[in-house]
Order: C-alpha cells, then structure tokens, then sequence
C-alpha cells in the first residue's frame, strides 16, 4: 500500500521547485521569452522522449488490453468534464462570456503534462508513466480540438483541429512508443541514453516554470474572488472525487486507477492563459485562476491520493 506521506512528501519537492522557479523569475534570472522558450523544449523535446521511455517496459497483451481500456476510460472522462462543466457555469450564473469560458475550459483540463506526469513519475515510476500515456493522448486531441474551439472566434473545422492534434511532438512520441512496445525493438544506447538525461528533466524544469507564473497573482486582492474560487473548488475537488468514485467501480488494475487520478486531480491547466491571449480575452482572470489553483494544489493532490488509498483503491 502507498504511504500516505509519499504523494504529500513528493508535492511538497515539487512547491519547493516552483517556489525556486519564482524566485528566479523575481531577481530577473528568468525572463518572460526565457520562460516561453523552456516552455517549447518542455512540450517539444522533453515530453516526448518521456512519453517514448515510458514504453521502454516488456510487452503482453494483458498490458496493451489495460492501455485501451484506459484509453477508453478517459475518453469518456473528457466527455463527462466537458458537459458537467457547461452546465455548472452556465449563462445563468456566469453572465461574463469571457469568465464563462476560462471557467469551462478550467473545470474540463488540467494540467496533466506539466504536473501530472511528473507526479505520476515520482510516486508510481516508469509504469505509472505508461498509464498516463493515454491521458495525454486524449487530453491533446480533445485540447486542441474542443478547447481552442472554446475560445476562437474564427472557428476551425474539425478536420482542421483534429490534424493540429494529431501532429503534436507528444501524440508522435506514443505512437514511436507504442511501435517499440509492440515490436520490442531496443533503441542502441547511443540514442537511449541521450533520451534519459533529457527525460529527467521533466519534473525540476516544469515546475520551475510553473513556478515563474506564480509572480502573477495578488494574494491580498485575489483571494476574495468567489467566482475564481468556485473554479478552483470545481477543478481541484469535485471532479477528483466524483472521478475517484467511478475509478473504484472499474475492474483496472490499482496502478492504472491511481494514474488516472493523479492526472485528473491537477490543477487548471496554463494553457487557458495562452488560449486567453490569443482570443484577445482579458487575462487576469485565468491567471488568477490558475495560479490559485496550483496553490490549492498543493493541499488538494494529497488529500485526493490519501482519500484514494484509505478506501483501498
């Protein structure tokens, strides 16, 4: 059975990185365009030679059956998110268009690359990662599909959207690694090894710049925003458990329950910030609530993995 301080002990390491990524950002060692250039080599280049180690494991079928049913699982998860979050901010209570969009958009994506990944890796290892694959996969279709669609006024056709997806470096990367995982061909060590050392900079580099947005928000001001709160309740608490529950009820194996968790129980993913401002939308709301929601994080991950293991899942 996980340790109950384990996932409590792993997101503490991970503030302490965010807090040093904020810091730097505050005495100037980091800047914006620095900032937006890790933030291409983490979604590029570092992401996906995660993804392709991840499938670096001996194959059975019982293993690439448990992938599709994960994949399945959370197709239907997304889904769920999307027509749950529509009509728990509807035009009735959130009159703002804008606010209504973030807040949708928030309660539907987290921010499983930057966060999730990096905890499935520190508390599950390697085969944690593998499970997390296909939340990944769904999360960029559905993002680059249904999310951006969400906020861009000039609408793409699905076509359009879905071959935007299908071409991301991290939707490429499962695909070589499913390839390698089904053939069991082993990479030479001269490009495996290069691959390690740039996976294991997921977990110090993403926070870090996570950490660099963090700068962003006023406590004093922000914290008595009710709206970005209910957000926050939404994204980091209610989904989580209500998931939680239907996890319990499904005959997966506990690795890949517990995977799925982690990566729906993440904060409001940045990208609603980049979305933001690319549709001319005023971003100091989805800044706002993002950076509280990373916060809450912090207490709420634990609180939901902890909930998760005390009933046995």
């Amino acid at each position: 059975m996980m340790s109950l301080l384990l996932p409590t002990k792993q997101v503490v390491i991970m503030f302490i990185l965010m807090i040093i990524g904020w810091i730097c950002y505050q005495i100037k060692f980091l800047h914006e365009q620095t900032v937006k250039d890790l933030t291409k080599i983490l979604l590029y280049v570092v992401s996906p030679c995660l993804i392709i180690n991840s499938f670096r494991q001996s194959f059975s079928a019982a293993r690439l059956l448990q992938f599709g049913l994960v994949f399945s699982l959370v197709v239907f998860l997304f889904i769920f998110k999307i027509i749950t979050s529509q009509a728990i901010f509807s035009k009735k209570w959130v009159k703002d268009r804008q606010k209504r969009t973030v807040l949708r958009y928030a309660g539907t994506y987290t921010n499983a690359g930057f966060m999730g990944v990096p905890l499935v890796q520190a508390i599950l290892g390697t085969k944690g990662v593998f499970f997390a694959v296909p939340y990944l996969i769904v999360y960029n279709i559905f993002m680059w599909t249904h999310g951006i669609r969400m906020f861009t006024q000039k609408k793409q056709s699905f076509r359009e959207s879905f071959q935007q997806a299908v071409i991301n470096p991290n939707i490429i990367a499962a695909v070589i690694g499913m390839i390698l995982f089904i053939t069991q061909f082993k990479l030479p060590d001269v490009v495996s090894d290069p691959m390690n050392y740039i996976a294991n900079l997921n977990t110090p580099l993403s926070m870090i710049v996570i950490g660099t947005n963090l700068g962003a928000i006023n406590l004093k001001e922000d914290w008595h925003d009710k709206l970005a709160w209910s957000g926050v309740f939404i994204r980091n608490l209610f989904f989580p458990i209500v998931i939680l529950g239907i996890l319990c009820v499904l005959p997966l194996p506990a690795i890949a329950k517990m995977t799925t968790l982690i990566m729906a129980s993440c904060p409001v993913a940045g990208v609603v910030v980049l979305f933001s401002l690319l549709s001319n939308f005023d971003v100091k709301f989805p800044t706002k609530l993002m950076c509280l929601s990373t916060l809450v994080a912090i207490i709420t991950i634990p609180l939901v993995i902890c909930l998760a293991t005390l009933i046995g899942m």
